[in-house]
């Protein structure tokens, strides 16, 4: 039989962050009221909405190689039905009307871009800081934008000083289960004296954040799916955050 091949296309993912979207899409939308005053065939017009469209893709990205649905609304902004006979006034007329809606679309994007913009962009300087490994392999990223390979780098990171703090060269579950389980065995990292229950409880909840941490890398290193979600990146770089300075305070046990 032939060999079935999947017409399914690369996801784009966005190119631009918050902030700039933000600015380039406010100057094509202060622009709009000028493109309206114009003939439909005018050539400023079909420039403005190219140009525009091209801002719309670097913004959203283009999940599945498509257009993202924001852009597909602006662009179906000037789908009007035409037919043989038409005047050049019912021709204007759509044109005015397209392009009034087209305004109402980017006002919306511009607003979905500043509720969403990233938390870092927000908060109050020295109310929150990432641990300075996260911050100097993904703080850049995160801050422009570029959500997914953020999340993937810090998982990379506190996977490897998992393993640079262990001594182990395992991998994966494998490694998290050497280093940190506490069940017929001494862990290699210990976050508390293993005495009451309660503390094995502990050792054993953070094992499994860490185990979090490589199906994340995983699932982030082998997807397509694009990441749009400034808020959960922000947490996502919070948590790793955190399991690194656990892995500061934490005891080894390295048996040479």
């Amino acid at each position: 039989m032939p060999r079935q091949t999947s017409n399914r296309k690369d996801s784009v993912p966005p190119s631009l962050s918050s902030q700039r979207a933000i600015e380039l899409l406010r100057q094509q939308l202060a622009q709009a009221e000028r493109i309206e005053g114009l003939p439909c065939d005018n050539p400023e017009v079909k420039k403005w909405k190219l140009t525009t469209e091209n801002v719309l893709n670097a913004t959203f990205g283009q999940p599945d190689g498509e257009r993202h649905e924001n852009t597909q609304r602006f662009v179906g902004c000037y789908y009007h039905v035409t037919y043989r006979g038409m005047t050049s006034t019912q021709h204007q007329e759509n044109h005015t009307r397209g392009t009034q809606n087209s305004r109402a679309i980017l006002e919306s994007c511009i607003e979905q871009l500043e509720l969403l913009a990233p938390p870092s962009a927000r908060v109050a300087p020295g109310e929150y800081q990432f641990h300075p490994e996260i911050e100097r392999v993904s703080g850049e990223l995160f801050r422009d934008g570029h959500y997914k390979q953020a999340a993937l780098e810090v998982y990379i990171r506190v996977i490897e000083e998992v393993k640079a703090r262990s001594g182990l060269n395992d991998d994966g579950d494998s490694l998290m289960n050497r280093a940190f389980g506490c069940d017929k065995q001494t862990p290699v990292i210990q976050f508390n004296g293993l005495v009451a229950e309660a503390e094995r409880d502990e050792q054993r909840g953070l094992l499994f954040l860490f185990k979090g941490i490589v199906g994340l890398r995983n699932s982030k290193a082998h997807s397509n799916r694009l990441f749009n979600d400034p808020l959960r990146a922000h947490e996502y770089l919070a948590l790793a955050s955190l399991l690194m300075r656990l892995l500061e305070i934490a005891s080894v046990n390295r048996t040479t």
